[in-house]
């Protein structure tokens, strides 16, 4: 791999290595220990309604094999449920159930709050050259990525 391309991977790892850390750190969230795998499937519901396999793994950037992984620890502990589409059974969509979404309310709360201690510390100059910073490395990703689609 280019020494490049692994010096920004490493850069996005460490990012992502620090709020999760911070997120770990502040108990998860919830009274329950959450586990990496289940924080990243929680995620992935972006909002309240049924999802295909295929749509969660998209929202959180994982394989569909791994997806189902996912949803199945969240199906044995309760937390979702599968039900197949009335008009055609290939279809099959994954939901939370209540105590799903109370979880995974509370993970988003805890979010919130690991987000706001990280950058509540920084000062006004920090955080707007890192959301500027942020904003950049999503722009030139997002047209890397579209360019590849139109060739």
């Amino acid at each position: 791999m280019d020494e490049k391309l692994s010096n920004y991977f490493n850069s996005l790892r460490k990012f992502s290595n620090v709020f999760l850390n911070e997120l770990m750190d502040n108990g998860n969230a919830t009274n329950c220990e959450l586990k990496l795998s289940q924080m990243k499937a929680f995620s992935a519901f972006k909002d309240d309604r049924p999802f295909l396999m295929k749509e969660l793994a998209s929202n959180c950037g994982a394989k569909i094999s791994n997806m189902t992984t996912m949803v199945d620890k969240l199906i044995a502990e309760g937390f979702a449920e599968r039900k197949r589409d009335g008009t055609d059974r290939r279809k099959v969509f994954v939901s939370l159930t209540p105590k799903g979404k109370k979880i995974r309310a509370q993970f988003l709360e805890n979010r919130r709050k690991a987000a706001h201690a990280i950058f509540s510390k920084l000062g006004q100059t920090d955080k707007e050259e890192l959301l500027h910073a942020l904003d950049k490395v999503c722009t030139i990703l997002e047209k890397s990525i579209t360019s590849d689609r139109d060739h």
